[in-house]
């Protein structure tokens, strides 16, 4: 076999390799730490495969680059014990107590295990989300990392998927659906919150939500609210320069 036509074979067979790998993780609670133990050997050597491409040069520009960006948001995302993950929410959670909120803890915590997302209690009991039990596949519109989610949100005869606010943390991307035509809705309360009239409770005049003016119109639509913002900008700049 010619040496040109081999080295295709191999980048060939190594790309399908990547794509079963990414699967197979995808579908691993890697924060479990049996779980990660066992795989330790193995996760070991891809991060340090990434990070020494990393050293030559941006991952982005690295032959199947979309594959490797995935599996490096796989393995930043879930490769951590709990205990290192506990750390994270407590250090979270005491600067949410220092500003006097509830903070959401076990359960009540939004989650992702093994690729699959779960909104917080707080979420589930809105009357207008549910569980289908059939799970849609996200992917992230910045590395591809798959995120698979059986919850929607459901009103006035329109379902969009829910996704977690945060998107993914990784990389910065947003989760979106490969079909265009099922929309996505973020797992934030105000988000979610209808009022009775059908509206965003924060954007209700008659419910006077807290994004109504005095003027009885949405902050961001009212001319005389964008004006006086408007003048307060200008005069600033004049005093600036």
């Amino acid at each position: 076999m010619p040496e040109d036509a081999l080295e295709r074979l191999q980048a060939h067979f190594q790309g399908q390799l990547r794509k079963l790998i990414c699967k197979g993780l995808a579908y691993l609670d890697l924060s479990d730490v049996g779980t990660a133990s066992q795989l330790e050997p193995a996760l070991s050597f891809m991060k340090l495969l990434i990070e020494r491409f990393k050293v030559r040069g941006q991952l982005e520009e690295a032959r199947a680059a979309k594959q490797w960006l995935r599996l490096q948001g796989i393995l930043a995302a879930d490769v951590r014990t709990q205990v290192e993950a506990n750390m994270e929410g407590c250090r979270s959670d005491g600067a949410q107590i220092a500003e006097g909120k509830n903070v959401p803890t076990g359960e009540d915590r939004a989650s992702v295990k093994g690729g699959v997302y779960s909104p917080n209690v707080k979420i589930q009991s809105n009357p207008l989300v549910r569980n289908t039990g059939h799970a849609v596949i996200l992917t992230c519109s910045k590395c591809g990392l798959e995120l698979r989610s059986s919850w929607i949100f459901e009103h006035r005869g329109k379902v969009s998927s829910l996704v977690p606010t945060a998107g993914h943390s990784t990389c910065g991307g947003r989760y979106v659906h490969s079909d265009a035509k099922i929309s996505v809705k973020l797992d934030a309360v105000s988000h979610l919150n209808m009022c009775p009239h059908g509206s965003l409770a924060r954007q209700c005049v008659k419910c006077g939500g807290r994004r109504i003016c005095a003027h009885k119109q949405r902050i961001d639509r009212c001319p005389h609210c964008l004006a006086a913002g408007y003048k307060k900008q200008t005069r600033k700049a004049r005093i600036s320069t």
